[in-house]
């Protein structure tokens, strides 16, 4: 599940670029639209990995000893869910 991640993140990555660079130069704003909701998806499924990484019973899971790493972990993906979801409704028009 992780590789599969790093490759969404990496088209992600890519298209982020591709939307800024189409913002500016050609003035295209509906670009970045669906890349703030492509990135509220991704993140989403980041915020399940987490939780699902600090629950066990996996591959990989994180130990009890790592209790801040886990609450900044999930905590960053909530934060970067909610940026997405205002550059996706609160745009001025």
């Amino acid at each position: 599940m992780y590789g599969i991640m790093f490759i969404i993140s990496m088209v992600l990555l890519v298209f982020g670029i591709v939307a800024v660079i189409a913002a500016v130069a050609f003035h295209v704003t509906w670009l970045y639209t669906i890349y703030a909701g492509f990135a509220a998806l991704v993140f989403m499924i980041y915020l399940a990995i987490d939780v699902q990484t600090i629950m066990g019973g996996r591959k990989y899971e994180i130990s009890p000893e790592d209790y801040i790493f886990a609450a900044i972990q999930v905590f960053m993906d909530i934060v970067y869910i909610f940026w997405m979801l205002l550059s996706l409704f609160g745009s001025n028009k």
